[in-house]
């Protein structure tokens, strides 16, 4: 039996429509994917690293976010502070809430630092208040990054999406924690 070939040719201009209409849904609505430039995330994040955003989250502290900075440049930071969180910084001791985090994304770094005969990563602040409707963030680099120490506050609607998945190198293919 033989198919008249309009009817096939519209039908497959349906799948194709429909599939091309699916895909630029989901990356609008769903995921992201982008590539890390720069060293503010070293060594959790290399140069031009390709990472998937999740554009339905709920942030919690230590999830990393992109978002766009009040120059319109995208960032990729580590949430520190969420709202109403209480940090400090003292002696490079992170304080959430007034008790001491452990951040061992930090390690490598913190050797450098040592071999360098730097004393501090991250210098002291005060304990302050994380507002409402914004987040505290820091680069894993924090000899090196622009974070919330320069830019402030970051916003939640300047917010892109989480990161969760990592797609190169492709020896660090995975989920992102």
């Amino acid at each position: 039996m033989y198919e008249d070939p309009v009817k096939e040719s519209i039908s497959w201009m349906r799948v194709i429509f429909l599939t091309v209409l699916i895909v630029l849904m989901s990356r609008h609505f769903l995921f992201e994917p982008v590539a890390v430039h720069g060293e503010s995330m070293m060594p959790t994040f290399e140069d031009d690293d390709k990472v998937v955003l999740m554009k339905i989250y709920t942030i919690e502290n230590f999830d990393m976010i992109v978002f766009t900075a009040p120059n319109g440049v995208n960032f990729i930071k580590r949430v520190i502070g969420v709202p109403g969180d209480r940090i400090s910084m003292e002696d490079d001791q992170l304080f959430v809430n007034g008790r001491a985090e452990a951040e061992p994304y930090l390690d490598k770094n913190r050797k450098i630092v040592e071999q360098q005969g730097t004393v501090r990563l991250t210098e002291d602040f005060e304990e302050f208040t994380v507002p409402a409707e914004f987040y505290y963030v820091l680069g894993d680099n924090r000899l090196n990054s622009m974070d919330s120490r320069v830019l402030g506050f970051i916003s939640e609607d300047s917010i892109v999406g989480e990161v969760k998945v990592r797609l190169s190198p492709l020896e660090h293919v995975g989920i992102v924690e």
